[in-house]
């Protein structure tokens, strides 16, 4: 199982509705994964950081280590907040469900530096928070590392190919190991709190400006090893 694919983009892609039960009420957008934007969870309140550890095996025989840290909030509403730590400031993604649980769906992605906010899709939510040992490595704006899901496997299959251990009454994954001989990937949940977050968390900050644009997410992923093919940062 290889931890880093090669250079590609990942395009948009959403899928039908459907549902079934986690300890709550819940409703899938789209194949479900471990993270708090794999499916709408309504009565599950929580927040939590995430800190995933990559431990990368170079080819002259050392070992670079990376830990990477996110936040994640969720309200009764379903409503959720992921914020991942970046060089560049926090890199926010937040879901608004809209009314009847199965319409309306709206994802935001926040520039904290730039005070800006615009729409961004679930694939990308999911894909950068999804607690299966493919967190991304934040190496450019907007650019990151990613390590590709199990393909063609279950939901459960996929699961035990990263050892993830998942969290009944949340349905989030809380741990997951996964290595090969380039590397490996930890995730843990840390911090879990069960209570309701602070509603301002859900809030489309005022002080923004909505931006539209052919201005997306520029999922990256890309051979660690060739480094003519890593991402740069801007400088501001």
């Amino acid at each position: 199982m290889r931890l880093i694919s090669c250079t590609g983009m990942l395009l948009l892609t959403v899928l039908a509705l459907s549902s079934h039960a986690i300890g709550q009420q819940v409703h899938e957008l789209s194949e479900a994964g471990g993270g708090p934007f794999s499916h709408l969870a309504m009565n599950a309140p929580f927040s939590a950081t995430a800190v995933t550890r990559v431990r990368e095996f170079l080819p002259d025989g050392t070992v670079r280590e990376q830990t990477v840290m996110a936040t994640y909030y969720r309200d009764s509403r379903g409503r959720v907040r992921a914020a991942l730590d970046n060089p560049w400031g926090q890199y926010v993604v937040l879901w608004i469900p809209g009314p009847g649980d199965s319409q309306g769906w709206t994802f935001y992605r926040l520039d904290p530096a730039e005070r800006t906010y615009r729409f961004t899709g679930h694939f990308f939510a999911k894909a950068l928070f999804n607690g299966e040992g493919r967190v991304a490595l934040p190496v450019g704006k907007a650019c990151f590392r990613t390590a590709p899901p199990v393909a063609g496997e279950s939901d459960t299959e996929r699961f035990e190919a990263v050892n993830a251990r998942v969290s009944p009454d949340l349905g989030v994954v809380i741990a997951s190991h996964r290595s090969d001989h380039i590397g490996s990937v930890d995730y843990e949940l840390t911090n879990i709190r069960r209570d309701e977050p602070p509603t301002e968390l859900f809030d489309l900050p005022t002080d923004y400006t909505f931006v539209t644009g052919s201005k997306s997410d520029p999922l990256l992923v890309f051979d660690p090893w060739n480094a003519k093919r890593f991402c740069v940062a801007p400088t501001r």
